[in-house]
């Protein structure tokens, strides 16, 4: 079986200081590839992992999860088959790669509009994300292939776990019921914080990436998640 990660700068920096190749190694899988690109939406995780498992023999996919008020828009000139035209205006600048009609000012409309939106839209917003990732572990399953969901860092999710309408986060497949952060957790266990270097905006402890190189933890803990409930079985 193959291993394959997917996500945002939290996964993208996991996987430049070659954290998949060592989960990999510790899990006994094949062809560690990432695919997270920083930035990224939840529903672009979600797609390119699909994407991804339909030409793919049975393989591992662990996905750290984003963001919810990240979205996605068609706006880009193709880069590539595999990732089309989207982009996320919020997080991703894609300047070079924006159609030829489209301007700073739409892009600074669509979030003022969208941000204006998601004031009262939390707890739907969570549980269409929840229908999601239920829709994607079943597909990935019924097809040969197993999956791992975690949250990275986003503390929007915490007051609302507890509505019955989210219930269904109770899965193997998704650790700690989506409750569970893994920034947050690796900063807990002392794992050495990222320096983002002089004149770099603030970003909040439980926020701040795990510097590259400094998977050790967050390995042992999904290993011991992966085998304790035989997610490979």
């Amino acid at each position: 079986m193959n291993l394959v990660v997917n996500g945002c700068s939290y996964m993208e920096s996991y996987a430049v200081g070659q954290g998949h190749v060592d989960l990999a190694q510790q899990l006994a899988l094949d062809c560690p590839v990432s695919l997270a690109i920083g930035g990224s939406a939840n529903s672009r995780i979600l797609r390119t992992t699909l994407k991804h498992s339909y030409t793919a023999p049975p393989t591992l996919y662990v996905l750290g999860m984003t963001f919810l008020s990240r979205l996605e828009i068609p706006i880009c000139e193709q880069l590539n088959d595999f990732e089309g035209r989207w982009v996320n205006p919020q997080n991703q600048e894609f300047k070079s790669r924006w159609q030829y009609d489209w301007t700073q000012a739409d892009s600074d409309q669509f979030v003022e509009t969208k941000l204006k939106s998601e004031v009262y839209s939390v707890l739907d917003r969570i549980e269409d994300l929840m229908y999601r990732m239920l829709a994607t572990i079943a597909d990935l399953q019924s097809r040969g292939h197993r999956v791992l969901m975690f949250q990275q860092a986003d503390n929007l999710y915490l007051d609302f776990l507890s509505d019955p309408r989210l219930s269904l986060f109770d899965q193997p497949e998704i650790v700690g019921k989506f409750g569970w952060r893994a920034t947050v957790w690796q900063a807990e266990q002392g794992v050495q914080p990222k320096d983002y270097g002089p004149g770099a905006p603030y970003v909040p402890p439980d926020m701040t990436h795990a510097a590259i190189g400094h998977h050790q933890k967050l390995n042992e803990y999904l290993t011991n998640y992966i085998q304790e409930r035989k997610l490979l079985a």
